[in-house]
């Protein structure tokens, strides 16, 4: 049964924990009658009879009408001007909340139901075209442990420039940032050095090329055209992400990096790419791989990550830096086996 917070009676907008009486509201949205539900173990709301085709009220859960009602009294308390449930008609949405600071509006969702990438763009879009901000507040079905990549991308927002996740706690009523989401490959929330990283990453390299079981696809074309038994952990030191980056690619940025680290291979010595140019070149090569993001601009984050990689290829000569753009100075070195590799990393290499 589909479930608002606010409802019209006599024109007035009411709060459903204000109600008195149970009939004579509508709802704001599609203005059917609805119905005043309350109870000692049940948030105060108004239902839409069943068989409505309203689209307001739709996921309606408890936390998230529990979440509504305390993020309404949390912005009161700050102080800030906000509403529960306004009904903008001109896109057919409904924020959760409003606030408004002079001429600046923003939109609230507190998002507690599943909510597929294509529809925040739309969601997010049909703000835009109303000249209103935009927030989005994580329930309890995101506060997983390991969330997946593709649900962080799809909700990062930025915080003091940096990207985060937002998250409402309704147990604790408290607002909660999440800005601890970048890893290394096949590592999460690690405080290993860098040549431990490097060979946890040897070990799992070898585990997906080697190791029983189906192969994932990304692999399978990583060594289609690489010698015959060539390790991937046998990689150039280059191909390592030591460096915590957020989510960005549906796959190890480490797989990444050996897909361009191979094609650069096959370009010939001294060759120069603009600043532009490097940017397509380097974010093509992994294709579909890259992840969406709904609520930041998705190049922005690719940048972010392209340039991590591309400062690494400076670092080791592979590139050197030219007036506007990058030139191919040397080839990466691939060893000859992984115990060559392992033997650089023990003498300190990668330090």
């Amino acid at each position: 049964m589909k479930k608002v917070l606010v409802a019209m009676k006599a024109g007035h907008l009411i709060l459903a924990e204000r109600a008195r009486g149970r009939d004579g509201y509508s709802c704001p949205g599609c203005h059917e009658p609805v119905i005043l539900r309350r109870g000692r173990h049940k948030i105060a709301h108004f239902a839409h009879r069943p068989g409505s085709h309203c689209q307001l009220g739709e996921g309606e859960t408890p936390e998230h009408l529990l979440g509504k009602r305390q993020l309404l009294q949390w912005y009161q308390q700050q102080g800030r001007r906000v509403e529960l449930e306004v009904y903008l008609p001109q896109i057919n949405q409904r924020p959760d909340l409003l606030l408004t600071d002079g001429n600046r509006r923003v939109a609230i969702e507190f998002q507690c139901s599943p909510l597929s990438l294509q529809r925040l763009l739309e969601r997010n879009a049909g703000y835009r075209r109303c000249g209103i901000h935009y927030h989005w507040l994580l329930g309890a079905p995101y506060q997983k442990r390991h969330l997946q990549a593709a649900k962080v991308a799809q909700f990062t927002q930025e915080v003091g420039g940096a990207p985060a996740l937002f998250f409402w706690d309704t147990r604790a009523g408290r607002l909660l940032v999440k800005r601890d989401l970048a890893c290394c490959s096949f590592i999460r929330h690690s405080i290993l050095g860098p040549r431990a990283i490097a060979r946890y990453q040897m070990q799992r390299l070898n585990a997906l090329q080697y190791g029983r079981g189906q192969h994932p696809t990304a692999i399978l074309q990583l060594v289609a055209d690489l010698p015959k038994h060539c390790p991937l952990a046998a990689c150039p030191l280059v191909c390592h992400d030591i460096v915590p980056s957020w989510p960005t690619l549906d796959e190890p940025v480490i797989l990444w990096r050996i897909q361009v680290v191979k094609a650069l291979m096959n370009q010939p010595l001294f060759h120069y790419w603009s600043d532009e140019d490097w940017q397509a070149w380097v974010g093509g090569i992994t294709g579909a791989h890259w992840l969406g993001y709904g609520c930041l601009d998705a190049s922005g984050m690719h940048c972010r990550l392209i340039a991590a990689f591309t400062a690494d290829l400076l670092s080791w000569r592979v590139l050197l830096a030219c007036p506007g753009g990058y030139l191919l100075f040397k080839y990466p070195q691939w060893f000859a086996n992984v115990q060559e590799k392992l033997n650089l990393l023990n003498r300190g290499g990668l330090s």
